[in-house]
């Protein structure tokens, strides 16, 4: 599945387009869109999902605290942000191991041992279509 990497305002276009049927869909073309957390528009990597479902409960709102203290509060390990969030720092570990393979998390190395979660996406955009198995 194809990736761009892009701010809302160009999806917003793109599918406006689309749907006033100003343009077509070439199927060669993204299927996910997403805006890096650093501001930057090329990718290093695509933001990846097994399925529309696997993303739905991997973005879950007690998920998506995770990543707001991540973006906000800038924990300097694991261990804090699990501190912060109250949850169990295996139970955090797992999580971001998991937004680290689809790509909106990176763990830095921290000081001595500790990872660092780091934001790596800002938002992500799904297209779905309807007429597809």
């Amino acid at each position: 599945m194809s990736r761009k990497v892009g701010s809302f305002k160009e999806f917003q276009a793109f599918t406006l387009a689309v749907a006033r049927g100003a343009r077509a869909v070439d199927p060669s073309e993204p299927k996910i869109w997403y805006d890096r957390a650093d501001g930057t528009k090329g990718a290093k990597s695509g933001v990846k999902f097994r399925s529309l479902e696997a993303g739905a409960k991997l973005l879950s709102a007690k998920n998506r605290i995770l990543l707001r203290a991540i973006a906000e509060r800038k924990p300097r390990s694991v261990t804090e942000l699990a501190t912060m969030t109250g949850r169990a720092e295996q139970n955090v570990l797992r999580t971001l191991r998991k937004f680290v393979s689809a790509g909106i998390v990176r763990l830095d190395k921290g000081q001595g041992r500790a990872l660092r979660p780091i934001l790596a996406a800002r938002k992500v955009h799904f297209e779905i279509d309807l007429m597809a198995l």
